[in-house]
């Protein structure tokens, strides 16, 4: 991992030597995850800057999920995570006061692209993974966070059989943004219940490679989504099921 050769203007220096350092993380054909990156002496030396600008610039690294630091050892790269996308996008939707239906009417676009491209390639291992977390998720006496949980890991499956990773990704963190949502929605009466047909429905629709069929499938368990939500912030957990 080469650093040398860049010169610092006298302003924001941690901000510049941490656009720096991810420059030459993300460019490196030798930087790996799990990677060590200099200790903050020798970095400090190499940038002509003090320790504290050096354990500053790594924070912001750290924030950006590019590096983990561990007490003790040092500076690591990694993988950025989905609760680091997560909560970058989170902030913008905070900062420009985007509306929850832009993010649900995203989930929508993203969810209905990604059944449509993993009903061509599903594989049996994939399908017996997806079966696996329905029928713990078909279980009535989990409790919500867990129900959630699942309920993330089996749409996640689906933008996975797809094989487009980044797909994957935004799939993952749309989910996660819409954790509270998606448990609104099984709180009602009926909730579950209806929750555990739908996705089961989704499923044997996938298992028959049927695409016109887990196209609408998604596209009624979406919607019933939406409605079950909707009827939850009017009445909370009193509200009946809506139906079609």
């Amino acid at each position: 991992m080469d650093i040398s050769h860049f010169s610092l203007s006298r302003t924001n220096l941690s901000q510049q030597i941490a656009d720096h350092l991810e420059e030459v993380i993300l460019s490196s054909p030798t930087s790996k995850v799990t990677e060590k990156l200099p200790g903050e002496l020798k970095l400090a030396k190499q940038y002509n800057v003090s320790r504290p600008v050096i354990r500053e610039a790594l924070k912001l690294l750290q924030e950006r999920g590019l590096i983990t630091l561990k007490n003790g050892s040092g500076a690591y790269v990694t993988r950025p995570e989905n609760d680091t996308v997560m909560n970058a996008i989170n902030r913008i939707m905070q900062v420009d006061r985007i509306k929850s239906d832009d993010l649900t009417q995203m989930r929508e676009i993203l969810e209905l692209s990604s059944v449509d491209l993993a009903v061509k390639c599903i594989t049996d291992e994939q399908l017996k993974e997806m079966d696996s977390i329905l029928s713990k998720f078909e279980d009535t006496s989990l409790p919500l966070r867990e129900r959630v949980k699942l309920d993330e890991q089996f749409h996640i499956a689906i933008a996975q059989a797809t094989g487009n990773e980044l797909l994957s990704m935004f799939v993952g963190v749309l989910t996660s943004l819409l954790r509270d949502y998606m448990g609104k929605g099984i709180l009602i009466e009926g909730g579950i219940e209806d929750a555990i047909t739908r996705h089961r429905e989704i499923f044997e629709a996938l298992q028959c490679r049927d695409a016109k069929a887990v196209h609408q499938a998604m596209v009624e368990h979406l919607k019933v989504s939406s409605l079950n939500v909707q009827f939850f912030d009017k009445q909370g957990t009193t509200a009946k099921k809506p139906t079609l």
